[in-house]
């Protein structure tokens, strides 16, 4: 019904206005006639809508907000590029927990060097992950010299790589990173035997102080320097010296089997100290070992938290 009285009242503006038409004026009333058209159809699928009980055109083409991006999602697409590459520890966190980001943020193919010197290509059809051995709860970085602790918090690194030490295997695996333009990429994977390294000393030293309690009992110093916070007051620190009897009280479990270890540039060579530091992941929370080399004989000789 609606629609033969729609039809009935255009056909019957049609007829009134085509007299009056001049010729240079045809083509105007032919696209106003087409408009008429265009408003009446609408209008009978509004009707038909609302009977039906359907959501009409208008109510499912999207609000144009909606069409657009929004500066949270702006920010959000570009986070790892305003603050995540500032701290390689930041970009890090987040490179390990985000598979596209891994995708992004590597430069395929991926080279690869083998424990017999020979390389390899990885293809990103081919990738396996990166830093999968990495422990959800603490990670573990080794220092040379006190001055190096620092490194972690440079902001003008353009080069970093993340250790992962097997210490039964005797291998370290190396995830090499560079920044570039602003941007931390993985660039390679290289694969060592502890022979080849420039802490073999010291680890093949450690492997064994971090799984076998006699041993490591032996090679702790007599007089063991601390630096702990008070259990009592968490803002004033307790320092002096403990025994080797009072080792086994002071201290949480030592890191052990596969550790990590970041390098910001720090350097080992004909080292005899050697800081080790174990860093909570959910609390930033450190513990710091610190082990000197004396007659040829490695010790622990220090600890502070």
């Amino acid at each position: 019904m609606w629609k033969e009285k729609c039809t009935f009242v255009l056909n019957k503006y049609i007829i009134s206005i085509v007299p009056l038409m001049r010729p240079k004026n045809i083509v105007t009333y032919i696209l106003l006639g087409l408009c008429a058209i265009g408003v009446l159809s609408c209008g009978y699928f509004a009707q038909n809508d609302a009977k039906t009980g359907q959501p009409s055109v208008a109510d499912t083409v999207p609000p144009a907000d909606d069409l657009l991006v929004s500066d949270e999602e702006l920010e959000m697409e570009n986070r790892y590029d305003i603050r995540g590459d500032e701290l390689f520890e930041d970009f890090l966190y987040s490179f390990i927990n985000d598979e596209k980001l891994q995708m992004q943020r590597t430069f395929f193919p991926l080279k690869e060097t083998l424990l017999d010197g020979t390389t390899r290509t990885i293809s990103k059809d081919a990738w396996y992950g990166a830093l999968d051995f990495m422990n959800n709860e603490y990670t573990t970085a080794i220092y040379g010299d006190e001055q190096d602790k620092g490194m972690n918090e440079s902001t003008t690194l353009s080069k970093a790589s993340v250790e992962k030490i097997d210490l039964l295997g005797r291998v370290i695996t190396s995830y090499d990173f560079v920044r570039e333009e602003g941007k931390w990429n993985l660039q390679a994977i290289s694969n060592t035997p502890f022979s080849e390294c420039e802490l073999n000393d010291f680890l093949t030293f450690y492997s064994s102080f971090s799984q076998d309690s006699l041993f490591q009992r032996r090679s702790l110093a007599r007089s063991i320097r601390i630096s702990i916070i008070d259990p009592e007051n968490n803002t004033q620190t307790i320092e002096g010296f403990i025994t080797r009897d009072q080792w086994s009280t002071m201290h949480n479990e030592m890191p052990t089997g596969v550790i990590t270890n970041i390098r910001y540039g720090q350097a080992y060579a004909n080292a005899r100290r050697i800081l080790m530091e174990k860093i909570s992941i959910g609390n930033g929370m450190a513990e710091t070992f610190l082990f000197a080399k004396n007659r040829n004989r490695w010790e622990l000789v220090g600890y502070e938290n």
